[in-house]
């Protein structure tokens, strides 16, 4: 049926660990189950960019969170 959302699109899962090789094992578990993995800013400080490209090679989509400074 043309203009259903894919129900997978809806979810998004959080990538709260501390190392690369956690979360690579996690993108690789999920990838095919969720729309989109969410990575804070404890793993991105920990990894840099190359989780977000991590990500992106296996075509999956990002929601890069890195709230530095939130409403006081």
């Amino acid at each position: 049926m043309e203009g259903l959302m894919d129900p997978r699109e809806k979810m998004i899962f959080a990538l709260d660990v501390d190392h690369f090789e956690e979360a690579q094992q996690l993108v690789m578990e999920f990838k095919d189950h969720v729309g989109m993995f969410k990575v804070g800013k404890q793993l991105f400080t920990q990894c840099g960019p190359k989780i977000v490209d991590y990500i992106k090679l296996k075509n999956s989509k990002v929601f890069l969170d890195l709230k530095y400074h939130d409403i006081p």
